[in-house]
């Protein structure tokens, strides 16, 4: 594995551990307003890849029935009930996923919009302006093959890497008209959840950052640019291990990482105060600047309020950091 790679799969993963130390994502994600601005900038921005733009106000308004927008809507739903759904599996420590959940997504999606909702597509399709070349034939045994195939990732590789393959490969076999994306980003949150992980928010709102993703796709799936192989788990995995999969990876960290230090911060402050980095200074006895430093370089998880950074000893990710923290937070 790539050196670069490893050390976001790393980074995610030790940050998702402190967050399980200090009780993990809250288990009332429906009525958790940190939790609900995270899942309508996902709405948000997932939409505006696929061309459905809205402004946050626009989407409170659309949220709470004062303005018309059933992609946005849809997606709003489903994905709440989704991530909701996946949060009960992972306190079961349990994952499910197959044919009737990915045909539920879509379903839910178009819900009043079309009436093959949650069909798979027959016949051939092409992503416009994409190198890969999705299934002509076969189009449900390769979904089942990617049942199959992200199963196996999820056990067998670091999380962050095997959601960026996973998510790759449903969004190479396209196994639907029209919304794959859509309903791609929602498998790929729910796996996330489901893992113990708040949702992805891969940016989506400007042509730059539409690129960004675009481009780590096409890199993560050389492996289908001449064709598709045949539906089984050895054979994609072959394929799969052909992508250059650093840009994906990368993104995907970038996506998680706020989410991950906004929900850690305030796990601890549930059960203490956090205190500005003048008072983290003097406790630890550090510096500010090397504090700041810190922030910088995510070895020091911290919550933005009116322009001021705060936090707690138990926050400190750096490994050189001073053993003045509790291990734990007192019962």
């Amino acid at each position: 594995m790539q050196e670069s790679i490893q050390k976001h799969c790393d980074n995610i993963q030790k940050l998702s551990d402190r967050l399980e130390q200090l009780g993990g994502v809250p288990d009332t994600v429906v009525h958790n307003n940190e939790w609900l601005y995270m899942l309508q900038e996902e709405t948000r921005h997932s939409l505006s890849i696929e061309g459905y733009f809205a402004t946050e106000q626009e989407l409170k308004l659309i949220l709470s029935g004062k303005k018309t927008g059933p992609e946005i809507l849809n997606y709003f739903r489903i994905a709440q009930s989704m991530y909701d759904l996946g949060l009960q599996y992972h306190q079961e420590q349990d994952l499910r996923l197959d044919l009737a959940t990915i045909r539920h997504i879509h379903s839910e999606l178009f819900r009043e919009l079309t009436q093959d909702r949650g069909q798979f597509r027959q016949g051939r399709i092409t992503i416009l302006g994409a190198r890969v070349k999705p299934p002509e034939f076969d189009v449900e045994e390769h979904v089942r093959a990617f049942v199959q195939v992200t199963r196996h990732l999820l056990e067998q590789e670091p999380l962050l890497l095997a959601l960026a393959r996973s998510h790759a490969l449903f969004e190479s076999i396209h196994p639907f008209r029209d919304g794959n994306g859509r309903t791609g980003r929602i498998i790929l949150n729910y796996l996330a959840v489901s893992k113990g992980l708040p949702p992805l928010i891969i940016k989506g709102t400007e042509q730059e950052a539409r690129d960004t993703y675009y481009h780590a796709l096409e890199s993560a799936d050389v492996g289908f640019h001449d064709g598709f192989p045949v539906p089984s788990k050895q054979s994609i995995l072959q394929a799969l291990d052909l992508g250059n999969w650093e840009p994906l990876v990368e993104l995907f960290a970038q996506a998680l990482t706020p989410q991950l230090h906004t929900l850690l911060a305030l796990a601890v402050e549930a059960k203490e105060p956090l205190m500005p980095l003048s008072d983290l200074s003097g406790l630890l006895d550090v510096k500010v600047s090397t504090l700041r430093k810190w922030v910088e370089r995510d070895q020091l998880v911290t919550l933005k309020r009116n322009g001021k950074h705060f936090s707690h000893p138990l926050l400190v990710m750096s490994t050189s950091a001073p053993k003045h923290a509790p291990d734990r937070l007192d019962e």
